[in-house]
């Protein structure tokens, strides 16, 4: 333990000693953890869609505000015409096309079902499939949505809906930056206290100092210990 205190002192001096070491140690981790939080964002918005609407009905205008409502979309191009909206893909304006075929809406009343088309531009594969599950989740709410209020009233009314309702009680928003800060933090730290370690020795053999510490009767573990109780 004393041969370990007399390390630690030798270790500090050396840190206020060199000037580069403080903004190493301290500053570079606060900036990087200032800055990182919004870069290592894996929540895709703003992703292109167009919409190719041959209904022109009162459920496909809904689904249509659906999508858009939802932040994760944006709407670049709106008709009716699938080959202009495929040139929207190739010319890389959008990453998604959605059909709505004739009669949707009546399909949908009158045999209980219809169908969508959906075509991805999967070059970028993360956003493909991110982009095409948000979509496939509003679009399975606005099902649900349709068949609840399709159900004749007086099923409607005997049927019990269970609506669950979530409460996040530490991160109220879902704020995505929230979550990426402990895990930066606990990367920082560990990224940190390897460099230090590994700089400290460098240094040691650059100014030939690790000879004095090899014949110095200390062992390996005093080494170690005082480097970890110093860079984390």
């Amino acid at each position: 333990m004393r041969t370990l205190k007399f390390i630690l002192i030798k270790e500090f001096k050396q840190i206020f000693r060199n000037k580069s070491l403080l903004p190493m140690i301290f500053v570079m981790p606060i900036v990087q953890l200032l800055v990182m939080p919004m870069a290592a964002d894996f929540e895709i918005k703003n992703i292109n869609i167009s919409v190719v609407d041959k209904d022109h009905s009162t459920y496909s205008q809904q689904l249509v505000s659906n999508i858009t409502a939802s932040g994760y979309f944006r709407l670049v191009s709106f008709g009716n015409s699938y080959d202009a909206a495929l040139q929207e893909i190739e010319c890389d304006a959008a990453d998604l096309i959605i059909e709505i075929p004739p009669d949707f809406e009546e399909h949908f009343i009158k045999e209980q079902k219809s169908q969508l088309f959906v075509a991805v531009n999967a070059i970028n594969g993360t956003k493909a499939t991110v982009g095409s599950n948000y979509l496939m989740s509003i679009i399975a709410n606005f099902n649900a949505d349709l068949r609840i209020k399709l159900l004749p009233t007086a099923v409607s009314s005997s049927v019990s809906v269970i609506t669950p309702v979530s409460n996040f009680w530490y991160n109220l928003y879902l704020n995505y930056k929230l979550f990426m800060v402990q895990g930066i933090l606990v990367s920082l730290v560990t990224m940190v206290g390897v460099y230090m370690c590994s700089l400290n020795i460098v240094k040691e053999k650059e100014i030939g100092t690790i000879e004095q510490i090899n014949v110095t009767p200390i062992k390996n573990i005093n080494l170690s210990s005082a480097n970890c109780f110093l860079f984390g």
